[in-house]
């Protein structure tokens, strides 16, 4: 039960499920994003849907076909490495077809903070084994904290829960001992504070 319980919070707090909780977040505060026309934000989501969600988990079977990965686990650091530069260069393409319309410019703005994160981020896998989990929902906390100081936005519940949420998903990585608590903490720091020090 404990373990069905820890994998179900793994899947719906994955790194590639988080762009869309930021999507909902921008369009749902009360800020003068929550005005862009409502086509622009299902753009928006299709979009993210598309580039960050989709191709990065069909490219999977390919990659195990060419035995580049071993299995969807991704349990060796060196496989993380491939879906990692299949986001990136989604996520270029999605940064592209964004700017085809109008009124997303903090929408493609997230998208570059994401493209060199991921950089990075596969650049550290090279030589160790970060939680990308937890890197990003580091993020999104980071993402928080910016719009609560720039915007004057009311972030306080919002970020109260996904720090709640933030320990509940490294309870879970640790339980099913995908990680060390190393890993888990730095990677909630690492995109907490690369996110923060970017968009501030």
């Amino acid at each position: 039960m404990m373990k069905y319980m820890a994998r179900t919070v793994s899947i719906v707090l994955h790194p590639m499920v988080m762009p869309l909780y930021i999507l909902f977040f921008i369009f749902n505060t009360n800020t003068l994003f929550a005005y862009i026309p409502s086509g622009v934000k299902v753009y928006c989501y299709l979009v993210t849907l598309f580039a960050l969600l989709v191709m990065p988990v069909v490219s999977l079977p390919l990659f195990k076909h060419f035995r580049l990965i071993q299995s969807y686990e991704l349990e060796e650091k060196q496989e993380r490495v491939y879906p990692i530069l299949v986001a990136i260069i989604f996520a270029f393409l999605g940064f592209w077809l964004l700017g085809r319309v109008g009124y997303t410019n903090i929408v493609r703005q997230l998208y570059l903070v994401m493209i060199i994160m991921l950089s990075i981020f596969s650049v550290i896998t090279f030589r160790w084994k970060m939680s990308m989990h937890m890197a990003a929902i580091g993020g999104v906390c980071g993402f928080l904290l910016v719009w609560g100081l720039k915007y004057y936005g009311d972030v306080r519940s919002s970020l109260m829960l996904f720090l709640i949420l933030a320990g509940i998903l490294a309870t879970s990585r640790l339980y099913l001992k995908k990680h060390t608590p190393m890993q888990v903490y730095l990677g909630f720091l690492f995109g907490l504070f690369f996110v923060f020090g970017i968009l501030f």
